[in-house]
């Protein structure tokens, strides 16, 4: 389905207040400085495995394509690099702006062609948030679980030949004071980070 083509774009894909919530997010407060140069698409590492460049998903914050920008796989493949942040002529904090669209389509439901990410994002949070840091098993049960229950047992394998090798634990230890990460947790969720 080609939504943008060289000379229209469909009115019904257009959403005029889009681009005023994205500037109200972290990263979106410079989007209409945008000149669309491509400096950050072509310092973008990742760029060869997306489905729209950096630049293009802008440009769809701009127009209003919320859905198109939402739905694209760009915004989950992003490396958080910093390579077109800090490249960008405009001063567009591009790797934090891909950072709210990612948790603007969680909120949404917005679906995208790369289930897995999303359902990544969600898993490696919920078991920080548990733990105040990462449980290697317990995050690839919660994943597979959400994806494809089979892989683990293709995976367990895996997991004995790296917990021989000491490289995982099996029991999950808590950080100290993880009161005061709960707090962050809390008050990212409240500011919508």
């Amino acid at each position: 389905m080609e939504v943008i083509s060289a000379h229209t774009i469909a009115p019904h894909l257009v959403n005029p207040l889009f681009t005023k919530e994205v500037m109200e997010m972290r990263g979106g407060e410079k989007i209409l400085d945008c000149i669309q140069c491509g400096v950050c698409s072509g310092s973008c590492p990742a760029r060869f495995a997306m489905d729209y460049t950096p630049m293009q998903i802008i440009r769809m914050v701009q127009l209003g394509l919320k859905e198109t920008a939402l739905a694209s796989s760009t915004i989950w493949i992003c490396a958080s690099c910093y390579a077109c942040t800090t490249r960008c002529p405009r001063d567009i904090n591009i790797t934090v702006l891909m950072s709210s669209l990612k948790n603007l389509a969680l909120r949404e439901g917005i679906s995208t062609k790369i289930e897995t990410k999303p359902k990544f994002h969600r898993s490696f949070a919920e078991v920080v948030r548990k733990y105040g840091r990462i449980h290697e098993p317990e995050l690839i049960t919660k994943l597979m679980k959400k994806t494809d229950p089979e892989a683990l047992f293709h995976n367990a394998a895996l997991g004995l030949r790296l917990w021989r090798k000491g490289k995982i634990r099996l029991l999950p230890s808590k950080i100290k004071q993880r009161n005061h990460l709960l707090a962050i947790f809390e008050k990212a969720s409240k500011e919508e980070i």
